[in-house]
């Protein structure tokens, strides 16, 4: 069978009866499956131009709409290949290069970086990646200078494969061929970095130290060793450990003398990227008590008091990347990134100012703490109808934006000339609930841990791209971070990085990374007595205004 791209001069040789997805994601085509592949997301859409293809599903019903399904657009994880195909993709995604704007060397670290760069006068440059599970960032530094040369951001190509750590370590553990293969695409990801840094230097040779962080899944991967060992707690202490090895011993395109280092991570779901984010932050030395928190599809949070450090990780699920979220897509072009309502006004912010086409993570939040500030949404996260609205004072203007479906109430945003409406739906407050109510027990447990209230918090630090690029006032509104005066909550950038950054340029920090990560002690929130309870009182919202 033949499958031919629009647009595209890609032709496709398939067997018959194989699902369409797979088939896309083996030839390495950038389509969005969120779930996986377990036709729950409804992001892979493509429409079929021609060729005869398997009935429609029920879940295809329940998430197209009416229009969509009139011009033959499918999810491509339901379709069987029965015979030669035409499709045309949707959802494809440039590499991005946010990420790549938020790294910065701390100030105060630069006089130990100095100082190792005067002692060990090494000319050569350093490059320290930092593998996330949505963006791979490469930061190449000069040794001697201390000066950051270039930085590139790409989309993590094993998002063919699925978009979540989870599918990757199912798709993984399904076998040999499946665990080399995702091993590879991260591989050539980020030796294509190298080979772009390649061509500023005009000699590979001079790369001395290469860096990787990541968590533990994306170092695991990209070490090319099982991650079976990640399904259950307890997680096997070697697994996190600091590697490191010469060039030659590695797939890297760089010299056989060139060091390569895998820095630790501290638990099973804590990988070196927090590790690094210690070191960046340098919680451990700060007066008082410090959170961390980098959110994305786990959340990952320290607790720092007394030079004493405690961790967990939860599960928030991939909502905040716009999976199981109606009109949820990632960071892109036409994507509502800001929300604000004003008397009977809705304000969007909407990525390059182009026409709207759904609602990312950052844009999800603003909205969801809009309805609640106008009272559109109560503190149990029900969305009210109509005349509930207008009897507790909402706008009869904004009020009329509420509309009654056979899956319940949602909420018009944008309201778009022969397109379906984008809107917020009564599942997509829930997916929110359930995301920030895991990351709110973690924290409430660290803090029980440690004996402090949310008012004993002398500081809050958001560090990822993520937490950069979300509204402070309306994450602390939703509760997905505490209560505190905003005043207290800071972003930090690309922390991962940073530390990255740090331990390439100065042998000390790499040296802190291995301290920090023997001594932070981890919660493993899923054995814990009291998370579940923890987990359902934090899922309603408070009742409160913003400041």
């Amino acid at each position: 069978m033949i499958i031919q791209i629009d647009g595209s001069d890609k032709i496709i040789h398939a067997k018959e009866g194989g699902n369409l997805l797979d088939i896309l994601r083996n030839e390495q085509v950038d389509i969005p499956a969120i779930c996986g592949g377990r036709g729950t997301c409804g992001k892979c859409k493509v429409q079929m131009l021609s060729g005869e293809v398997t009935p429609i599903t029920s879940k295809e019903m329940e998430l197209l709409t009416s229009s969509e399904v009139e011009s033959g657009v499918r999810f491509a994880c339901h379709l069987t290949v029965q015979n030669d195909m035409r499709i045309r993709l949707f959802g494809k995604t440039k590499d991005t290069d946010r990420k790549s704007k938020l790294m910065k060397l701390p100030q105060w670290c630069l006089d130990t970086i100095n100082t190792y760069a005067d002692k060990h006068s090494e000319n050569g440059y350093g490059v320290a990646f930092d593998i996330g599970t949505t963006t791979v960032v490469g930061l190449l530094w000069n040794i001697r200078t201390s000066e950051l040369i270039h930085v590139i951001a790409k989309t993590n190509p094993q998002r063919v494969v699925g978009a979540d750590v989870i599918s990757r370590i199912q798709y993984s553990m399904k076998s040999e061929d499946n665990k080399n293969h995702i091993h590879q695409l991260i591989m050539e990801c980020l030796n294509q970095m190298l080979y772009e840094f390649g061509k500023i230097m005009k000699d590979h040779s001079l790369i001395k130290r290469v860096c990787i962080v990541g968590n533990t899944a994306m170092s695991l991967i990209a070490q090319n060793m099982e991650v079976s060992q990640l399904v259950k707690p307890p997680f096997p202490k070697g697994m996190y450990k600091s590697q490191q090895c010469s060039g030659i011993e590695t797939e890297f395109s760089v010299s056989d003398e060139t060091v390569v280092t895998y820095l630790p991570g501290i638990g099973g779901h804590i990988g070196s990227d927090i590790t690094a984010m210690i070191v960046a932050t340098d919680i451990k030395n700060h007066a008082g008590v410090t959170l961390a928190i980098d959110i994305g599809t786990n959340g990952e949070i320290v607790l720092a008091k007394d030079g004493q450090l405690v961790s967990c990780s939860t599960a928030a699920g991939p909502a905040f990347e716009g999976a199981s979220i109606r009109f949820g897509m990632r960071t892109a072009k036409g994507a509502i990134e800001g929300v604000a309502i004003h008397g009977s006004v809705v304000e969007l912010q909407i990525i390059e100012e182009a026409e709207a086409e759904g609602i990312c993570g950052s844009g999800l939040i603003d909205a969801i703490a809009a309805m609640l500030d106008i009272g559109v949404i109560d503190e149990t996260g029900r969305i009210l109808d109509l005349a509930e609205a207008v009897a507790a004072g909402v706008s009869k203007v904004i009020a009329t934006r509420l509309q009654k479906t056979p899956n319940g109430m949602q909420f018009v945003l944008q309201y778009r000339y022969a397109k379906e409406p984008i809107v917020i739906t009564q599942r997509d407050v829930r997916e929110v609930q359930l995301a920030k109510g895991a990351i709110s027990a973690g924290m409430q447990i660290l803090m029980r841990e440690m004996g402090i209230t949310r008012d004993s918090l002398d500081r809050i630090f958001l560090a990822g791209a993520f937490g950069s690029y979300l509204k402070i006032s309306s994450a602390r509104r939703i509760g997905l971070l505490p209560n505190v005066p905003l005043e207290k909550i800071h972003s930090v950038g690309n922390a991962a990085g940073v530390g990255a950054s740090m331990s390439v340029l100065a042998k000390p920090y790499e040296e802190e990374c291995q301290v920090i990560a023997q001594t932070t002690r981890q919660i493993e929130l899923s054995m814990h007595d009291s998370f579940q309870e923890e987990f359902v009182q934090c899922m309603n919202f408070e009742k409160m205004k913003n400041e």
